[in-house]
């Protein structure tokens, strides 16, 4: 008996250890060395009531034993959304001998109430493969729903006032006010787009109208009056004056017959010089009087306005000088 005894102090020591290195693997034969995870996400954290927000619910595992887990997400009911449709799809890999597969279910949510919405968290019951249920919880998600911007005929919104975006809804409102309507309500705002969109199209329209049909016309050319065909007259008529010097009579007749040509062939006679007068005659259609009179006058001016040369023939230049002016209509 006491060799019993003995044997029975010794080992118990071994036993001991044995417990201790075989208590993980108990634990990991008893989760069947699965990995569950579940995740959720939003495409966008603010929206205006009435827009879609798009939900996702990630479910993933990963199977060593290829023991696969079937189980639906449940999705807590929001407060200021509404769901409008669901959409699932899985995805299966293999990964280092690794079955994982990802179950996706897409939520479509619109908003019907501004607030601030805590959307989640999602949770999956399954059963393991050791018939024991489990259940695995998301995260959660912030998201804000404002009011719907008024529409603008010029554009751009009202300014948000700065503080606690939850004010409004944390201020009371006044029974009276509740049977109270919108000036415009919300249906006809489209058709006042739409109409001011056609107004906007037909503006430009005229507009491109009158440019291409209306705006090329060429100015009409300008018709002398009588005042201007009168004044050269007059100013012919004062070359008959013979307390005119020399000097004064050249000089008024070449800008009577520089006038004239202007008046008739269009074009800046005044500041031209003799020269340039008779290169730019070339090109226009004058009688053989009308271009013996501009000859021989100018050259008779330029020869006593420049040469100190003596005026002679002083009838005869007023005479050609007749020939450049303008018909009396």
């Amino acid at each position: 008996m006491k060799a019993i005894e003995t044997i029975r102090r010794q080992i118990w020591p071994l036993w001991l250890l044995m417990f201790l290195w075989a208590a993980p693997l108990a634990s990991q034969t008893n989760t069947g060395g699965e990995e569950v995870g579940l995740r959720m996400d939003v495409d966008k954290r603010q929206v205006e009531v009435g827009d879609s927000l798009s939900l996702t619910i990630e479910f993933k595992q990963l199977v060593v034993g290829g023991s696969n887990i079937s189980a639906e997400p449940n999705f807590p009911t929001p407060e200021h959304f509404d769901a409008r449709g669901t959409f699932t799809s899985s995805q299966v890999t293999i990964v280092n001998q690794k079955t994982a597969q990802t179950t996706t279910t897409h939520l479509n949510l619109v908003a019907t109430k501004p607030g601030s919405e805590t959307l989640g968290p999602a949770s999956v019951i399954f059963q393991d493969p050791s018939g024991k249920k489990r259940e695995i919880t998301s995260n959660v998600i912030n998201v804000t729903v404002i009011e719907k911007k008024p529409f603008s005929l010029f554009g751009g919104a009202k300014p948000t006032p700065q503080g606690n975006p939850n004010s409004s809804a944390q201020t009371p409102v006044d029974d009276n006010l509740r049977g109270l309507k919108p000036l415009l309500p919300e249906s006809f705002v489209p058709i006042f787009k739409s109409l001011l969109l056609a107004l906007i199209v037909v503006l430009i329209l005229a507009f491109i109208t009158w440019k291409f049909w209306g705006g090329s016309k060429k100015p009409a050319r300008k018709v002398p009056t009588i005042g201007e065909e009168g004044r050269l007259r007059e100013a012919w008529r004062k070359l008959a004056d013979d307390e005119l010097s020399s000097e004064a009579f050249c000089r008024a007749l070449s800008t009577l017959v520089r006038e004239c040509l202007q008046y008739q062939c269009g074009f800046e006679a005044v500041d031209f010089t003799t020269e340039e007068i008779f290169k730019e005659l070339k090109k226009k259609e004058l009688t053989t009087k009308q271009m013996e009179a501009v000859e021989k006058c100018l050259k008779a001016c330029d020869r006593v306005l420049y040469a100190d040369g003596n005026l002679t023939g002083r009838d005869t230049l007023k005479t050609l000088a007749a020939n450049l002016l303008p018909k009396v209509q």
